[in-house]
């Protein structure tokens, strides 16, 4: 009697799959984006014949900034180049403001916000199909990425647009991204111009800059950390300290807790969006740098003059800090990561790549890895502060 029970209920149970027609897929299903695979902590489901998976691991992994409306209960993503609203249980969705119909609508699942996979990456630019074999979801998005692209400008984001480059062409054998430095001046300028199709800026664009057509695009967070050398005794200053010092009303370290010793300053050119941000976040337009101080191009150069001269002073981007000079303590806040992703560290700024008019084709799909999840790994590994 028991048995048959049993049987019952497990002929109950088939019913009611079949009726709302999902299954759960577990670990039978998988699904790859360009080649990878997407690491998920619920398990995708099946209904009828699509499949679905929690919409942050598939819209992020493809540079979607993605947020949920608790209000209207829709998920919402963005990325450079396109714009989706995907409300739970409907059949209906938006792509960059057009109606479209799914077959199978976003579902809630154990508090979970579930949506179609094919749907939500071919939206966003994505080509999809089905390895029946292995039951795989085969994304391809930034390995079909195609031709020549140039990247220019700010020093502090050039790492990490090196580094997003050199991945992309090992993974899309057609594809060829020349990165270049000079400042986010030199971004800016380019990018205006045309001389390069996205311009790298670690300083916010200026209204004009807006008014003639560039669209920036955040990508992360950076800190500017002023340092000294290794050897020179003092450990911390107050904002209104450092603004003294830069611009020369300081000159002797003795009178910042230091040795009998003249203060040797170096700055950034003019141009670099870090001198912007130093400008910005620690002189706060109350005064001028010093017109002795010493000019360098880049991150590096600064940290290079600094690590020779016991005496010297400068600024750089928090991502170029390292162990050969001293990054000090700055309104009691050490300059480090988790301080400034938390916002207690004083001196953060935004990171942004820019193009004349909203990104498209090549240029979209740059931004949008640098955005991605491999993206944002890349930028956390050279030291700056995730979107996310």
């Amino acid at each position: 009697m028991r048995s048959l029970k049993v049987r019952v209920m497990m002929v109950v149970l088939s019913v009611c799959l079949v009726l709302t027609g999902m299954v759960y897929a577990g670990d039978s299903i998988k699904v790859t984006i360009d080649g990878v695979a997407l690491n998920m902590d619920v398990a995708p489901i099946m209904e009828n014949d699509r499949v679905l998976v929690p919409f942050r691991f598939i819209a992020e992994s493809l540079g979607g900034l993605v947020s949920w409306d608790n209000a209207s209960r829709t998920v919402r993503i963005q990325t450079a180049d396109r714009n989706i609203t995907l409300p739970v249980g409907k059949t209906t969705a938006t792509v960059n403001g057009q109606a479209k119909t799914l077959d199978v609508p976003a579902q809630e699942v154990n508090g979970r916000t579930l949506v179609p996979v094919r749907f939500v990456s071919e939206s966003l630019g994505a080509d999809v199909s089905w390895d029946d074999a292995n039951q795989t979801v085969v994304v391809r998005y930034f390995s079909n990425m195609q031709g020549t692209l140039k990247v220019g400008g700010s020093t502090t984001v050039q790492p990490v647009a090196q580094a997003a480059s050199d991945y992309l062409m090992k993974n899309a054998s057609g594809l060829s991204i020349t990165v270049t430095g000079g400042g986010s001046g030199v971004g800016t300028s380019g990018a205006k111009d045309g001389t390069l199709n996205i311009g790298m800026q670690s300083s916010d664009l200026k209204q004009a800059d807006k008014d003639a057509g560039l669209v920036p695009m955040a990508i992360g967070k950076d800190a500017i950390v002023v340092i000294v050398n290794k050897a020179n005794p003092v450990e911390a200053l107050t904002r209104e300290q450092m603004k003294k010092i830069f611009s020369g009303e300081i000159k002797n370290w003795q009178d910042v807790g230091g040795k009998n010793a003249a203060i040797v300053v170096h700055t950034r050119e003019t141009g670099s969006g870090t001198l912007d941000g130093f400008e910005s976040l620690v002189m706060k337009k109350e005064a001028k740098i010093d017109t002795i101080a010493e000019p360098h191009n880049s991150n590096p150069l600064v940290k290079q003059a600094i690590a020779k001269d016991e005496n010297a002073i400068g600024f750089l981007s928090l991502g170029h800090l390292d162990t050969t000079v001293k990054g000090l303590v700055a309104e009691g806040v050490t300059p480090t990561e988790a301080n400034a992703a938390i916002g207690k560290y004083p001196f953060v700024r935004n990171l942004w790549l820019s193009t004349k008019g909203n990104a498209t084709e090549l240029s979209a799909k740059f931004i949008n890895f640098v955005r991605s999840t491999k993206g944002q790994q890349i930028l956390v590994s050279e030291d700056f502060i995730t979107l996310r």
